[in-house]
């Protein structure tokens, strides 16, 4: 019985890392690291300091200055990739400890865009945002464009609570899928995301074709606009940076080595 017990455990799938095609831990203190064609691009009130890190002693930090009520507070960093039709990416997100997400005015926060170069439309599109949940924290809301149409905004399942006050002065763990769909007539784009390994957005049946011609992604942009701006200086941190075009973790096919009749 113990032999059958291993041979079966012998057989089950393995699951084995895959290489990234990009992993930053920002331990060279600066953006300079590039690998496979992904680089960073485009950086605003964005630096890498020693101020807080997930892992090691560096990460990248986001600056938003503090705004008066009514106005926006802005704070990006874009990366440039090979272009693809399936993005994976995850990362370690520092929540501020005095984060408050404020309802007056304009309240669509940016949290991660992407998209196809040159960010228009027709041209592959999609972001995810945050709406205020009414207590200072924020809920997930999906943005997408189809075929230069931008369709209605929605909050997935899961998705309510994103943010939330325990969150506050805490890593959360995002990771992230985007597939662009098949054709202009197919409703298969995918958009998924994780939070601390819970799915938070489960969206499979998406119509959101970026154009003849333009519907692949190249670009991201990690948070980005905070339209409803920040009473306070508000501080977000990034580590442990990974992008890839397939998952981080994929299934190793078993082999019959070693196994006898």
């Amino acid at each position: 019985m113990r032999y059958l017990i291993a041979m079966v455990a012998f057989c089950l799938p393995i699951a084995s890392m895959a290489e990234p095609l990009f992993n930053d831990g920002f331990e060279s203190g600066s953006l300079n690291n590039s690998s496979n064609g992904v680089s960073y691009v485009s950086s605003k009130n964005i630096s890498v300091t020693q101020e807080k890190a997930k892992d090691g002693s560096y990460a990248m930090k986001f600056s938003y200055p503090a705004a008066p009520l009514g106005t926006d507070s802005f704070s990006e960093q874009r990366v440039k990739y090979p272009q693809t039709n399936e993005l994976w990416i995850k990362y370690d997100l520092y929540i501020p400890d005095n984060y408050y997400h404020r309802m007056d005015g304009a309240s669509n926060n940016k949290f991660l865009a992407v998209f196809k170069t040159d960010y228009r439309s027709p041209g592959f599109q999609v972001n995810w945002s945050l709406q205020p949940n009414g207590s200072g924290g924020s809920s997930l809301s999906i943005h997408r464009y189809h075929n230069g149409q931008l369709q209605r905004a929605f909050e997935p399942s899961g998705g309510a609570n994103l943010i939330t006050p325990s969150d506050r002065g805490t890593w959360m763990t995002i990771m992230a899928q985007i597939k662009v769909p098949s054709s202009e007539s197919a409703n298969d784009g995918v958009m998924k995301m994780w939070k601390n390994g819970v799915l938070v957005c489960n969206e499979t049946a998406l119509n959101m074709y970026g154009g003849n011609g333009e519907n692949y992604t190249d670009e991201l942009y990690i948070l980005g606009w905070a339209n409803s701006g920040y009473t306070e200086a508000t501080y977000f941190y990034v580590d442990n940076l990974l992008i890839n075009n397939e998952p981080f973790v994929k299934p190793k096919n078993p082999t019959d080595t070693g196994v006898t009749e």
